[in-house]
C-alpha cells in the first residue's frame, strides 16, 4: 500500500502489517485494510507491506519441518523483495512492524532476535500462552510448541521470555517496544508477566493494560500504536 503521489527520488520508512492467518483466512480481519480505512501511508508517508503464509505463522523457523521457515522467509524473502521494488530505506531505521495475537508475538520475537533490522514495533494482545501457558487448563503447550516450533529447543530460541532476558539489552536506552494488554484476566496475568520481566530487567518499553477489546485488526488499537511508531503526521 503506497502514498499517493509516491516520489520514486524518496526513500520511505516501511511498515510491515504482520498477518495473523494464513494466506486467504481474515477470521480477526485484515491489518492492511484497516491501515488503509486510518489512511496512515498518506498521513504518515510511510510504505504499508502484509506478507502471507500458507499455514499459520508464528514468525519462527520449525526445525523439523522445512516446508515451515517462517522467519527465513520474512527476513530472507520478503524485506530483501520489498526493498529492490519500492524507494524505501534498506537499514533497520527504516522498517516498523505491527501485529497483534500469534503476530504480536511475532513482532516481538523479531525485534529481539534481531535488533539491528528493525526500528520499533507494536504488539497488541499477543499470543502470550506461549510463553506462559497460564490460560485454559486443558491448553496442550507441548503440542502447540511440536506443532509450530519443532523441538523443544528450538521454541527456546523464540521463547518470549527468555529472549527478553538474553537480549532486551540490546534494544538499547530508546523506547522501540509497545506491548498492549487486554481481554481477559487471564491474558491480564500473562501479559503482566511479561512486562513486569521487562521492568525487571531494564528494558525501556511502553505497556498498557486496556479494557476488553475484540481481538480484531480493527477494534480501535491502531491509532495508537500507529502514534507510537511514528510520531504526529508530517
Amino acid at each position: 500500500m503506497l502514498p499517493y503521489a509516491l516520489d520514486a527520488s524518496k526513500e520511505y520508512r516501511t511498515l510491515f502489517v504482520l498477518p495473523v492467518h494464513e494466506e486467504g483466512l481474515f477470521k480477526h480481519g485484515d491489518g492492511l485494510l484497516e491501515l488503509r480505512r486510518l489512511n496512515v501511508h498518506n498521513r504518515h508517508k510511510v510504505i504499508c507491506v502484509a506478507p502471507s503464509f500458507t499455514a499459520k505463522p508464528w514468525y519462527a523457523d520449525h526445525d523439523q519441518n522445512p516446508a515451515k521457515q517462517d522467519e527465513s522467509h520474512f527476513l530472507q524473502t520478503v524485506i530483501p523483495f520489498v526493498e529492490s521494488q519500492y524507494p524505501v530505506l534498506t537499514d533497520g531505521e527504516g522498517r516498523f512492524l505491527i501485529g497483534f495475537s500469534k503476530s504480536g508475538w511475532g513482532a516481538m520475537s523479531l525485534l529481539l532476535r534481531h535488533p539491528d533490522m528493525f526500528r520499533k514495533v507494536v504488539a497488541w494482545d499477543p499470543g502470550v500462552r506461549m510463553d506462559t501457558g497460564l490460560f485454559d487448563e486443558g491448553y496442550d503447550l507441548k503440542g502447540a510448541v511440536r506443532e509450530r516450533f519443532g523441538s523443544d529447543a528450538n521454541f527456546e530460541n523464540y521463547r518470549l521470555s527468555i529472549l527478553l532476558r538474553k537480549r532486551g539489552k540490546d534494544l538499547g536506552e530508546e523506547v522501540r517496544l509497545f506491548y498492549f494488554n487486554c481481554d481477559g484476566v487471564k491474558r491480564t496475568a500473562g501479559g503482566a508477566r511479561l512486562h513486569s520481566l521487562m521492568a525487571q530487567e531494564g528494558i525501556p518499553h511502553r505497556y498498557v493494560m486496556e479494557p476488553r477489546r475484540d481481538h480484531r485488526w480493527d477494534s480501535g488499537w491502531i491509532p495508537e500504536a500507529i502514534k507510537f511508531l511514528f510520531g504526529t503526521p508530517e
